[in-house]
């Protein structure tokens, strides 16, 4: 039995008739009810009671009809599916985001048509950028963002690009830094010697730390409560108004930047989620 079976039993069963089902299907009466008794042969029972005036399907043609018109909707169901995931962008995305920009930047409403994207899971792990960036090269994760450059040979997009500042309750002059209370946050070890580079280029004597923490939001409540100051990038003053920020400048009288990147692989474009992804990001706007 084949497809062309199931056309000649549906339209036989709407004519009930013999000579206006060979009409329709454009065949010969005779070859008809030989396509028929081939059907009855497969089957091996009768299909159709021949009638004065017509055709009339047996109890075994009635199941078999009914067969066949559940396996057409099953049919024409996984088309339909099979064919969408052609022009769907369907699949999981495995993200990595640190953790300032997955609290300041990837929430923004910007971005928000992405995150609600209807076919697409996706799985965002924040956690500290070096931490991130390890996972991605062992294959956890489909693209990273993080902050800081890394040594990367495939593709990589610098997505922002700030200066980073001394954080205190009240106006804090650089000149008499060493001598009040630190509040260290615990960041990724290339954050940290950038800091501590940055630090010893101005200053004989270490940080006077006071407290070490590693939450950025417990920091800067500290911060507001006048315990000490703290260096962040300037992003993380953004929901905190009222809080002094001042950016720390290199010897050479530049701002100390803090550049954020996303990298990912060259694969990407195989990756329906991971490729929707990439070339929403080209055109977002932080």
């Amino acid at each position: 039995m084949d497809t062309k079976d199931f056309i000649l039993l549906k339209t036989l069963y709407e004519e009930k008739n013999i000579t206006y089902t060979a009409k329709r299907l454009f065949m010969t009466q005779p070859a008809l009810s030989e396509r028929i008794k081939r059907l009855e042969k497969e089957f091996n029972c009768n299909l159709i009671i021949r009638q004065p005036r017509g055709i009339a399907f047996t109890s075994e043609g009635e199941q078999l009809y009914n067969y066949m018109q559940e396996a057409d909707k099953a049919y024409q169901a996984i088309k339909k599916q099979l064919s969408a995931t052609g022009t769907e962008i369907r699949g999981t995305l495995r993200l990595g985001c640190s953790n300032i920009f997955a609290k300041y930047h990837i929430t923004k409403n910007s971005c928000q048509p992405f995150l609600y994207y209807p076919y697409i899971d996706i799985n965002m792990y924040s956690g500290l950028s070096y931490r991130l960036y390890r996972r991605f090269l062992e294959g956890e994760l489909d693209v990273t963002i993080v902050r800081g450059a890394h040594d990367w040979s495939e593709h990589h997009l610098e997505l922002l690009s700030e200066p980073l500042c001394l954080f205190n309750k009240s106006e804090l002059s650089f000149e008499n830094l060493p001598q009040h209370s630190y509040i260290h946050y615990q960041t990724d070890p290339n954050l940290q010697q950038t800091l501590d580079d940055w630090w010893y280029s101005h200053y004989q004597t270490p940080p006077k730390t006071s407290i070490e923490v590693d939450d950025i939001d417990t920091c800067i409540k500290l911060v507001r409560q006048g315990l000490g100051f703290t260096l962040l990038t300037e992003s993380c003053a953004q929901d905190v108004p009222g809080i002094y920020t001042a950016p720390l400048i290199t010897k050479s009288g530049d701002p100390l930047l803090r550049t954020t990147n996303l990298y990912y692989r060259n694969n990407y474009t195989s990756m329906t989620p991971v490729k929707a992804f990439i070339d929403f990001i080209m055109n977002w706007k932080l």
